[in-house]
C-alpha cells in the first residue's frame, strides 16, 4: 500500500506538476489526455474519470469530454495536439482548449471562436465551441476557473 502511495506522489510531483498549471488547468489537460489515450490501451475512460468528477464535486461531465476528444480527433488540422498521459509539456490542442475555456469564462465569445477556428475544421470548431461553452459554465460553478495568462491573449504556441 505504501509503495502505491509513493508511486502516486512521485507521479504527481514529477509529471503533473512539471506543467506548472493550476488545478483547473491540470484537470482539463489530464481529462483530455485520459480520454484520448485510455481507448488505445483498452481501458474505459469513464472509470478513472469518475474519481475526478467526485473529487471536484462536478456533475457527470464525461459526455462532454468524450465529445470534445471526438471533435478534436475528427476536426484537427494538425497531428499530436493532445499529449500522452505521462507527457510533461503542454501540447497545442491542450493549450487551445485551455485558452478557449479562459476566453469563454470571461465572456470573450468571438475570441474563443477565433481560437478554435485556427486549428480545427469549421464545422468541428463550431461544435467544440458549444461543448466548451457548456463545460466552462460547469467549471465556473464549481470554482474551477481558468486563470489569466498572458499566453491566452497571444498566438503563443507551446509545442
Amino acid at each position: 500500500m505504501n509503495y502505491t502511495k509513493n508511486i502516486t506522489k512521485d507521479f504527481i510531483k514529477n509529471k503533473v506538476l512539471t506543467l506548472d498549471l493550476e488545478v483547473s488547468e491540470t484537470m482539463i489537460v489530464w481529462g483530455l489526455r485520459h480520454w484520448t489515450n485510455a481507448p488505445k490501451i483498452d481501458e474505459d475512460p469513464r472509470e478513472l474519470f469518475a474519481l475526478c468528477i467526485e473529487q471536484h464535486k462536478l456533475p457527470d461531465i464525461s459526455v462532454l469530454f468524450e465529445e470534445l476528444v471526438n471533435g478534436i480527433t475528427e476536426g484537427t488540422l494538425f497531428k499530436g495536439v493532445v499529449g500522452q498521459e505521462f507527457c510533461n509539456h503542454l501540447h497545442y490542442g491542450e493549450f487551445k482548449v485551455l485558452e478557449t475555456l479562459y476566453l469563454l469564462q470571461n465572456d470573450q465569445f468571438n475570441l474563443a471562436n477565433e481560437s478554435l477556428s485556427g486549428w480545427l475544421e469549421a464545422n468541428q470548431a463550431r461544435i467544440l465551441l458549444k461543448i466548451l461553452s457548456a463545460l466552462s459554465v460547469i467549471l465556473e460553478k464549481s470554482n474551477l476557473i481558468i486563470p489569466p495568462r498572458k499566453e491566452y491573449k497571444t498566438n503563443w504556441q507551446p509545442h
